[in-house]
């Protein structure tokens, strides 16, 4: 029962805050200031390529995927070099998006006293902190594509 009760707070806040992400002005992101920029030691993203990111990234849900229609995809298309500024916008936003959620999952420690809430955190912290090492690995990318295509 406790785990059934982690599991829906889980999923209520996972669809709040991605609804709370879309309302989010994307103006207020800077992926040029702190902490959106990457920092000396992540080498432009580089780092987490020796987390062999490119081979799991693909594997996770990716909500531009589930959808389209909210969220831009990230494709070359046509449309790329318009849509970069809002795609690194969005690297912006759901890593903000994903932090929130690690640390609001903590609370599945209250919710299930004992070993299991506190293994409900740490998976919640440890799925959302991979979303997070994504943006930041995928951000630097995008904005060394946006300085030449703009």
């Amino acid at each position: 029962m406790n785990f059934l009760k982690c599991f829906i707070y889980l999923a209520r806040i996972g669809l709040f805050s991605f609804i709370f992400g879309r309302c989010l002005p994307k103006q207020i992101f800077n992926e040029n200031l702190f902490p959106y920029k990457s920092f000396h030691w992540e080498q432009e993203g580089s780092i987490y390529k020796k987390l062999k990111i490119k081979k799991w990234q693909n594997m996770l849900p990716d909500m531009s995927k589930i959808v389209p229609k909210i969220i831009p995809q990230k494709k070359i298309d046509s449309n790329f070099k318009d849509n970069l500024p809002l795609m690194v916008s969005e690297t912006c936003i759901a890593e903000f998006i994903h932090v929130i959620l690690c640390v609001v999952g903590l609370n599945c420690i209250s919710i299930w006293e004992g070993i299991g809430g506190i293994l409900m955190a740490i998976l919640n912290f440890f799925v959302n902190g991979l979303y997070v090492i994504i943006q930041r690995y995928n951000r630097p990318r995008l904005l060394k594509l946006k300085n030449k295509l703009i």
